[in-house]
């Protein structure tokens, strides 16, 4: 497991939602297995948020600790932070820093660039709570400064992700979603909901703030007072704004001339265990929070330890307790109407209670790792045996184009038994003939993308000690090249699907053994994200060019949905073909589109439900809006497009191009628009379990991780000398 440090601008002194996420943050790595340690900002005098920290989390008092000197009193400096990272990452060797620190990485990002020391900036995971738009947000003007040099980026939100990638398109695949997070969920008996019930009470925990209208709460206590409960108050945080000079000492008066029990100071632990006592916390914000796509930590906590909460009734709000959830209030003027038409029977309490923590249950630690971090913080290993190795394996990667291995050279890089060098031709003929023959002379393995003049070179001059894997996509079988290639110098081909398999086999006659069907692959992880409203009606096709992608065909389908419900639209998110030479330069290509442009604006079906978007790298952001992905080309590979949409949640509707039933046999294969247009409105339910099951066939299939186990291992059997003793090496990060 990793090495990780977490630092936060953070005082562990008090507990608030800053200070229980520091905690959270650092137990749900320990909780898996990883060395954590938590270096503290502040000199510490209370204990409550440290006295929750997993056991097997290190606590490092930079005043009591023997890594580096510290001169501040209370809080240390950058300067100081800086030091002390240096000495621990030197001493322990750190994999991750994850910093909820906008300050502090802006300084080092300054030490930085002066030292011209990237080592610690590049193991930074940055935590921001708030991204604004605005162009003065102080956290934004960080980020927009240092988001080249961090490793990655961590947020609360969807929209936060979305809103960095396409932002900073370098983040894309960097970005965490990182929820609010609770410990676990309770099974609450009978007996303790019939006490919430016999003992009637309401309590607020958290910052006394304005905008959280904790002063709505004091002046209705005496209300709520009358309803028959007690009211509780935990928090002595405020906030204060300078509008409103009087709020601390006003607040303060009436709550102490009240009948409140307040009680200043707990742990979170105890803080859980008094609100599990309450019969419902009380959580109504002001009216603006309702745009805000932040997650109440305290109402995960509050549902997790029994009590119901009544809450405003906004976006957020409901994609965590339902849309029917009876204890919705959006202001203090509705709550003696929400608490008076509630059911106060242990029964109905239960049956509540019991649906909303089914539904909190996915931000338990546990469930939040899972889901959430594992795939960036866990490395996965395979077995291997390379005792007596003397130097690292040579491996030479030829191709005239990498972009669809770059992901699997990136997790090669991390096995350290190897070297690698790149025969990067011009062309898919031409090419640096001396280069070549130097590179041909240093490798013991040689990795050729794409089946066309790399693999021809090789295969024809590859030596006898050494290996050779080739890797044929599609548009090849359309060349000459594959001819070329000396199939007995090659120890194996990797092919997109079965139909090419089938294809190189009768055609070049490849050796089936040699042969490996695997389809290119997606980094099925990166997108699955949540979708927003109204995405059930959205058709996507991603990429429209050339003309044997079919536009026409996804017109169609549009057109027939449209004639049922015009809800429907078209998102296209493509190069257009005026903007590459190739395809524009062609006449029947130019004449294609003409006509496609025409129909869409002459037809009543079409006409403004065709949406042309950017092309750009930000796909797992556009997938969001998309219910339905379309392949409607006459020749594919594989279509990777539709194994990320369905990745992302997302149905496709896939037409008969070659080998589509090979590659994606959990679908259906349409040859008619009309079919096509009849099943995707027959199927307009998205059903989440059958979401899940298409997202596991996904992973098992087109995973990234199964492409890089294979080259590993191609790698790897290479190194194997006869031996008991065992190693791990990274496979995949």
């Amino acid at each position: 497991m990793s090495n990780i440090a977490v630092f936060g601008d953070i005082s562990t002194n008090g507990i608030d939602g800053s200070s229980i996420w520091l905690q959270s943050i650092c137990n749900v790595f320990a909780s898996e297995g990883h060395n954590v340690s938590l270096i503290l900002r502040d000199k510490p005098i209370l204990s409550s948020i440290t006295d929750g920290l997993d056991s097997k989390v290190m606590i490092i008092n930079p005043w009591q600790q023997s890594y580096s000197e510290i001169s501040s009193e209370n809080t240390i400096s950058p300067e100081e932070l800086i030091n002390l990272l240096t000495v621990i990452n030197e001493v322990e060797v750190l994999d991750h820093i994850i910093m909820r620190a906008p300050r502090f990485l802006e300084e080092l990002y300054r030490y930085t660039m002066k030292a011209r020391s990237y080592d610690l900036i590049n193991k930074v995971d940055a935590y921001f709570a708030r991204l604004n738009i605005f162009s003065e947000d102080y956290d934004l003007s960080i980020l927009s400064t240092v988001h080249f040099a961090i490793n990655r980026l961590i947020v609360q939100t969807e929209q936060m992700r979305d809103y960095a990638e396409q932002l900073y398109p370098n983040l894309v695949g960097k970005v965490i979603v990182l929820n609010p997070m609770i410990p676990k969920t309770y099974d609450i008996e009978n007996s303790k909901i019939a006490n919430k019930i016999g003992h009637k009470s309401v309590i607020y925990a958290g910052k006394l703030d304005t905008n959280y209208l904790i002063e709505d709460y004091v002046d209705n206590a005496p209300l709520i007072n009358i309803l028959g409960f007690d009211v509780s108050l935990v928090g002595s945080k405020f906030n204060t704004v300078k509008s409103d000079k009087t709020f601390k000492s006003r607040v303060e008066n009436k709550i102490e001339s009240s009948d409140i029990e307040w009680i200043k100071i707990l742990s979170r632990e105890q803080t859980i265990e008094k609100v599990s006592e309450a019969t419902f916390l009380v959580s109504i914000r002001a009216k603006h929070f309702d745009s805000d796509n932040e997650i109440s930590t305290k109402l995960l906590e509050s549902i997790a330890s029994g009590t119901l909460p009544i809450i405003n009734k906004n976006k957020v709000n409901i994609s965590i307790v339902g849309e029917d959830y009876p204890l919705f209030a959006n202001s203090f003027a509705e709550l003696e109407f929400v608490v008076s038409q509630f059911s106060l029977t242990i029964e109905n309490y239960k049956k509540v209670l019991r649906d909303v923590q089914k539904r909190v249950n996915k931000y338990t630690f546990k469930n939040i790792y899972n889901r959430q971090l594992k795939n960036f913080y866990e490395k996965n290993t395979v077995t291997i045996d390379p005792s007596f190795i003397v130097e690292k394996k040579k491996v030479l990667v030829a191709s005239h184009d990498n972009k669809f291995l770059n992901q699997v050279l990136l997790g090669l890089k991390d096995n350290e038994e190897i070297e690698i060098r790149f025969d990067n031709w011009k062309t898919t003929s031409q090419h640096d003939q001396k280069l070549s023959e130097q590179l041909l002379d240093w490798a013991d393995i040689i990795l050729c993308e794409w089946a066309v003049g790399p693999a021809v070179f090789y295969s024809q001059n590859k030596q006898e000690h050494q290996k050779l894997l080739i890797r044929l996509h599609r548009f090849e079988i359309t060349t000459e090249q594959p001819y070329k290639i000396n199939a007995e110098n090659v120890d194996s081909f990797i092919v997109v699907s079965d139909y090419i398999k089938d294809f190189c086999i009768k055609n070049y006659h490849w050796p089936e053994d040699k042969i490996t069907v695997m389809p290119q692959f997606a980094d099925t992880h990166h997108f699955e994200r949540s979708k927003i409203s109204g995405y059930k009606y959205n058709l996507g096709l991603l990429g429209c060019i050339p003309s044997l992608k079919r536009l026409d065909r996804s017109l169609d389908i549009l057109e027939e949905l449209r004639k049922i419900d015009k809800r429907y639209t078209l998102y296209i998110k493509s190069k257009m073909p005026w903007d590459v030479p190739f395809i524009w330069n062609k006449e029947e290509e130019r004449a294609y589109y003409a006509d496609q442009m025409k129909r869409i604006e002459s037809s009543k079906w079409l006409k403004d439900a065709v949406v042309f978007d950017n092309y750009g790298n930000n796909v797992a952001v556009w997938f969001r809006k998309i219910g339905w992905i379309l392949s409607t080309s006459d020749i594919e590979g594989c279509h990777t497009a539709v194994a990320e949409a369905m990745s992302s949640g997302s149905k496709a509707v896939i037409f008969d191009w070659p080998g589509a039933q090979d590659v994606y046999s959990l679908n259906e294969i349409f040859v008619s628009p009309i079919a096509a247009a009849q099943h995707i409105n027959d199927n307009s339910e998205f059903v989440e379990y059958q979401l899940q099951q298409q997202k596991k066939y996904c992973f098992s299939k087109f995973d990234i991780s199964k492409t890089l186990e294979f080259y590993n291992n191609f790698i790897v059997n290479n190194q194997l000398i006869k031996t008991d003793k065992k190693v791990d090496i990274v496979k995949s990060i």
